[in-house]
């Protein structure tokens, strides 16, 4: 889906800052409710043409706001016609968007890997177990590992960290 103020946006070298407040407000709500449609379609769903109205209708919102500010006027001055929960409100028919976190699958599959060291009645493991033996846990450690600073991953379940010994701890909560 293309959005309008992405494009007057780009058509006018503006950047989020440049913005007034009313339009950072309505992208801040366009991103919140594209972050709802990737977390429904990760579950194999996918949002209502209403939904995607309401999206395009706070989209064409935003776009008058910043046309607004480009030619120093004031004619856009209706509130905000839908916000983010307006528009996840058509995600799944007769329900509310669950204002709880969701596991996610990568998530899920670092637990799951996270399992499997743990059945093996190891509790520390070098970087080099971890390549060979949970693939998605050490692309996730390897991908945020900041020398010198704490390292490893927590989940709901574990804790996984790295020591002074360059060793991987594992831990159950």
């Amino acid at each position: 889906m293309e959005m309008k103020y992405l494009k007057a946006m780009e058509e006018n070298d503006l950047s989020f800052s440049d913005l007034p407040e009313d339009a950072q407000t309505g992208i801040n709500e366009i991103n919140k409710s594209l972050k709802g449609f990737k977390l429904l379609e990760t579950r194999g769903r996918k949002p209502t043409p209403a939904a995607f109205k309401k999206l395009q209708t706070l989209d064409k919102w935003v776009y008058y706001e910043i046309l607004d500010y480009l030619h120093d006027t004031d004619k856009n001055d209706d509130d905000m016609p839908v916000d983010a929960d307006d528009v996840l409100d058509g995600l799944k028919p007769g329900e509310k968007p669950s204002n709880e976190p969701q596991p996610d699958a990568l998530g899920l599959q670092i637990d799951a890997e996270l399992d499997a060291l743990f059945a093996t009645g190891k509790k520390a493991f070098t970087i080099d177990d971890v390549k060979s033996q949970a693939r998605k846990t050490y692309k996730e450690i390897w991908d945020n590992y900041e020398p010198d600073d704490e390292n490893g991953i927590i989940t709901s379940k574990y804790s996984f960290l790295e020591n002074q010994d360059e060793l991987f701890e594992l831990k159950l909560k």
